[in-house]
């Protein structure tokens, strides 16, 4: 994603500490479709998107884009 920023500060203020904020995204097997996930806890994580063919797995109310999921089974 590309976007323009006009502002009279300068990009090094603008940007500090950008470099130090790293999510930990992963990809996981839900069924048959995959999570987009971060990382929240050791044994936790946080949905962020769901990939999946079957329109079924959107209407999934546990699924849904901001829920918690445990990463142990």
């Amino acid at each position: 994603m590309k976007c323009m920023l006009w502002t009279v500060m300068p990009l090094e203020a603008v940007m500090e500490g950008s470099e130090k904020t790293r999510l930990k995204y992963r990809e996981i097997n839900y069924g048959n479709s995959i999570l987009l996930v971060e990382e929240t806890g050791e044994s936790m994580a946080k949905i962020i998107r769901v990939i999946s063919t079957d329109p079924l797995y959107y209407l999934d109310p546990f699924l849904q884009p901001g829920s918690i999921i445990s990463l142990t089974k």
